[in-house]
């Protein structure tokens, strides 16, 4: 299309060509002419047009030629490109292809036993709804009796509460009125022991009277207000005793007291 686009310029140049030497030719601007000679200008400019067309022919068919081998060039290396591109494509869809159908026949086996398994729990909730619906209707029986239970629990909580405050209103006055007898029984021992150590202090001065009298065998150097202060029955005798007298006289000696005790 390009060469045929620089052709048709070309002629429509060597027409304008003729045309502007066609006006220059003026018969009146030559004298006595020969018939041919416009012919032979004609001729002339034609073949000097026809070699310039040629050079410019020529130089356009070295560029074509130039730019075909590179277009060959480009397409061989494009082909080139397109062939191993090709290749490579081949490899990966190879390796793609080769790992996608493992992929599916391993997805297929997990599926097979997904569906088995699927299959299996299944058959085990047919068998276990009815254990399902037997737990639900223990579990609503255990809280019915639960709640029961709480109540009747709550009830004698309540009782027990109340007779365990009773019991400890009862406890309280019980341990008043037995801190008061512990009170007082407290106070009515102190007594007696005042009175114990009271009467222990005269028999023990008795015990001594007793031993001199025995010792000595005469109560003459006793003093009578002693033997009247004196509640024992030691002090009673003595001091019904006569104030004058030789005094007592053992039938025996008194024997003297062991020095092995």
């Amino acid at each position: 299309s390009t060469l045929r686009g620089w052709f048709q310029r070309s002629c429509a140049f060597i027409v304008g060509r003729r045309s502007v030497t066609h006006i220059a030719m003026d018969a009146r601007s030559f004298g006595p002419r020969h018939p041919y000679d416009d012919a032979h200008k004609i001729m002339a400019t034609m073949q000097v047009e026809i070699g310039e067309l040629r050079n410019a022919l020529q130089s356009e068919h070295q560029q074509r030629v130039y730019e075909l081998s590179g277009c060959r060039r480009e397409i061989l290396d494009l082909q080139h490109r397109l062939v191993q591109q090709h290749t490579e494509q081949t490899m990966q869809h190879q390796t793609v292809s080769s790992a996608l159908t493992n992929e599916i026949e391993l997805r297929g086996g997990q599926i097979e036993t997904l569906k088995s398994q699927m299959a299996l729990v299944l058959r085990r909730s047919e068998v276990i709804q009815p254990l399902k619906e037997l737990e639900t209707k223990h579990f609503e029986k255990l809280v019915n009796d639960l709640e029961k239970a709480n109540v009747d629990r709550r009830t004698s909580c309540d009782k027990l509460e109340d007779k365990l405050n009773l019991e400890i209103e009862n406890r309280e006055h019980q341990c008043q009125r037995i801190s008061e007898e512990v009170g007082l029984q407290k106070a009515r021992v102190e007594a007696d022991f005042a009175q114990d150590r009271e009467r222990i202090d005269c028999l023990t001065q008795n015990v001594q009277l007793a031993g001199e009298m025995m010792t000595t065998g005469s109560y003459d150097h006793i003093e009578r207000s002693t033997l009247r202060s004196s509640d024992s029955l030691l002090g009673s005798m003595l001091s019904s005793m006569p104030t004058t007298g030789s005094g007592f006289r053992p039938s025996q000696p008194v024997d003297e007291p062991s020095t092995a005790d």
